[in-house]
C-alpha cells in the first residue's frame, strides 16, 4: 500500500504525470477551451484499472485500453530501463516499479511512449470542457486530426484519474527568412545589420540570405527531425551546395562567435529548391531550447529577374517533428510545416531619351553613351541591354581623356534612330554617370558627365508582413542633374531625357565673319567722334 501512495506522488509531477483519485466515484477530466490546446482533441486508453478507498487506488488490474502482454514485454526489452521490470508479472508490479523510481522522469517519458504505441481498442474521446471517467490509470492522447502549420501534438499522457487539467506540453520551432539591404538600411533590428525583408540590386550582385529557426523543447522527443525548405524565384542563381553554412547561435544575428554546425545537416541543392536537413537535431553539441539555427548563403540576382513589380519574392518553411510520442528512428511522416515567411528582391530599368536642346519633341539617334559608377571609377558591361557588372575604364590618351572609339563594344549605348531611346535594363536604387562618348551628327558633345539618381521607396526594417510586392515598393524616382524624371513602380523603368545642343557652322555671307567687320568698324567710328570732339573743346579753350 505504502508503494502505490509512492506512485502517485510520483507521477503528479513527473511528464509520466498521476495523479490519486479524490473520490471513489468517477472522476473528471478537463479539456482546455482556451489556448494552443483548445482546438485540440483527446482519446484516453485505461491502462491500469482499480478501486479507490481511502484516497489510495488498490487491486489494481491491467485495464481494457492497453495490451498488457505486448505492454510488459516492451518495457522488459527496453534497452535503457529494461532490467528494472525483469521481475514484472502483473500491473502492480509495474505500479511498484514506477514509485520506487519516483525521482527519474526519463523513465516516466519512456513508459509513456510505450504504452501509446501498445494501446488498444478504441479508448474514450474526451470533448472540450469536463469529462468523466472511472478510477484508475489512463493514458491520454492527442487525437487531433490536423493541427495545422507551426503546430504541436501534446505529449502522451498517463495519469491516475482524479480531476485532472490536461496542461500544454507541447512546443514547435518558427523559421524566418531575411535578405541584406546592402545601403539604404543600416539599423539592427535584432537581425544584424541591413538584414529585413526587402533589398534592391543590380543584376550580377550577390545576394545574402539567412534562413531563422528557433529551436524548440525537444525533451520529449527520442529524435527530431529540422528540414528547411527554402525556394528561390526565378530570377536568383542558387549558389553551390558546398558554400551554404549552418551555425547555431543564442540570438537571431549572424556573428563570429557562432558555431559552425554544417557537418550536422545535409545540404542539397536542386533547380531553385535549398534544403537543409537533419533526422536528429539534438545531436548538435550544446544546442539548447530557445536557440537558434542560422542558414547563410548567397545567391546571384540574374538577367531572369523582373523588374519594378511583381519583384522578385523568394519563401521559406520548416518540417519539424510534431509527433513527440512517435518520434524515434522509425519516424518517417511526423512532421509538421511552419508557416512559409518570405522576402523581395528589387530591381529597376534607366530609359534615357536623347533629344534636341530646342525642340524637345525632336529625337536623336546615333548618341554614343556609357554608364559609370557613382565615382565614375568603373564602367558598365552590358548584355542584350541588361546589367552585366562593373569593369575597368579604358586608357586615357596624354591629353587624359579617354578616345571614342577606346570603348568596347559592350559597353557602348547607343540612341535609337527613332526613339532617340537607349535603356539599361536591371540597376539598383543609386547614383550613375551618363558619359556622352560621341555626338549625334550636327550637334555638340556633352562636355560634362550627367549624374543620375534613381530613388526606390521600399520597405525597409521587419514591417514588411503582408507579403504583398506593392506593399514592399511603393515609390520609384529617378533624377538627371537634379531634373526629375518619370518613374513607375510596375513597370521598374525610371525615365530621363538629355538633349543636345546644336554645332557651330562655318561663316557665311551675313554670317559671323561680317559681323566682325561691323563690330571692328564700330569701335574706329567711335574712337574717331571722341578724338573729333576733343579737338574742338581744345580750339575753343584757345
Amino acid at each position: 500500500m505504502k508503494h502505490l501512495k509512492r506512485l502517485a506522488s510520483l507521477l503528479l509531477a513527473l511528464t509520466l504525470v498521476f495523479a490519486l483519485a479524490a473520490t471513489a466515484s468517477a472522476a473528471t477530466v478537463t479539456v482546455p477551451t482556451t489556448g494552443i490546446l483548445k482546438d485540440h482533441t483527446f482519446t484516453a486508453y485505461q491502462v491500469f484499472s482499480g478501486r479507490e478507498e481511502n484516497n489510495v487506488l488498490s487491486d489494481v488490474q491491467w485495464g481494457d485500453g492497453i495490451n498488457s502482454t505486448a505492454f510488459l514485454g516492451a518495457l522488459k526489452a527496453d534497452t535503457t530501463y529494461g532490467s528494472l521490470f525483469t521481475n514484472c508479472s502483473e500491473a502492480q508490479d509495474v505500479a511498484v516499479v514506477l514509485s520506487t523510481n519516483n525521482n527519474n522522469g526519463a523513465l516516466a517519458n519512456a513508459v509513456a511512449k510505450l504504452a501509446y504505441a501498445n494501446k488498444a481498442g478504441t479508448g474514450t474521446a474526451l470533448t472540450s470542457g469536463t469529462n468523466d471517467l472511472a478510477d484508475g490509470y489512463y493514458l491520454v492522447v492527442d487525437t487531433t486530426e490536423n493541427v495545422g502549420e507551426g503546430g504541436a501534438y501534446n505529449t502522451a499522457l498517463l495519469q491516475v484519474v482524479g480531476d485532472i487539467n490536461i496542461t500544454v506540453k507541447t512546443d514547435a520551432p518558427t523559421v524566418e527568412k531575411k535578405v541584406l539591404e546592402d545601403d539604404k538600411y543600416n539599423q539592427d533590428g535584432g537581425y544584424g545589420t541591413g538584414y529585413n525583408d526587402v533589398a534592391d540590386y543590380n543584376i550580377g550582385d550577390a545576394v545574402p540570405f539567412h534562413l531563422i529557426g528557433s529551436v524548440p523543447d525537444m525533451s520529449r522527443y527520442d529524435t527530431y527531425k529540422y528540414i528547411f525548405h527554402d525556394t528561390l524565384s526565378d530570377g536568383l542563381t542558387a549558389p553551390a551546395k558546398d558554400s551554404v553554412k549552418v551555425y547555431l547561435s543564442s540570438d537571431k544575428i549572424r556573428d563570429e562567435g557562432d558555431t559552425d554546425i554544417t557537418s550536422n545537416f545535409t545540404v542539397a541543392v536542386s533547380g531553385q529548391t535549398i534544403t537543409v536537413s537533419t533526422e536528429n537535431l539534438k545531436v548538435v553539441n550544446d544546442i539548447a531550447t530557445n536557440q537558434y539555427i542560422i542558414v547563410e548563403y548567397s545567391a546571384v540576382l540574374n538577367p531572369n529577374a523582373q523588374i519594378g513589380l511583381p519583384g522578385n519574392p523568394n519563401t521559406v518553411y520548416l518540417q519539424y517533428s510534431n509527433k513527440p510520442d512517435q518520434s524515434g528512428s522509425g519516424d518517417t511522416d511526423n512532421t509538421g510545416n511552419t508557416p512559409e515567411d518570405k522576402v523581395i528582391i528589387f530591381t529597376y530599368e534607366l530609359d534615357t531619351t536623347k533629344v534636341d536642346g530646342k525642340d524637345n519633341t525632336k529625337k536623336l539617334k546615333d548618341a554614343k553613351f556609357v554608364l559609370l559608377n557613382s565615382d565614375a571609377s568603373k564602367v558598365a558591361k552590358i548584355t542584350n541591354g541588361k546589367f552585366d557588372g562593373w569593369q575597368d575604364l579604358p586608357t586615357a590618351g596624354t591629353d587624359g581623356k579617354i578616345a571614342a572609339d577606346a570603348w568596347t563594344d559592350d559597353t557602348v549605348l547607343t540612341s535609337a534612330e527613332t526613339t532617340g531611346l537607349f535603356s539599361v535594363t536591371g540597376l539598383d536604387a543609386g547614383t550613375y554617370k551618363l558619359r556622352e562618348i560621341v555626338a549625334p551628327a550636327g550637334y555638340n558633345l556633352l562636355s560634362q558627365d550627367i549624374t543620375v539618381v534613381i530613388t526606390a521607396t521600399t520597405t525597409n526594417g521587419q514591417t514588411w508582413t503582408d507579403g504583398q510586392a506593392s506593399s514592399a515598393l511603393t515609390k520609384l524616382e529617378v533624377t538627371a542633374d537634379g531634373k526629375a524624371g518619370t518613374g513607375g513602380i510596375n513597370s521598374g523603368i525610371a525615365g530621363i531625357t538629355i538633349a543636345n545642343n546644336a554645332g557651330s557652322t562655318l561663316p557665311e555671307t551675313g554670317g559671323m565673319g561680317t559681323t566682325l567687320f561691323y563690330v571692328l568698324g564700330s569701335i574706329l567710328a567711335f574712337g574717331a567722334i571722341v578724338l573729333l570732339v576733343t579737338k574742338k573743346r581744345m580750339n575753343s579753350a584757345e
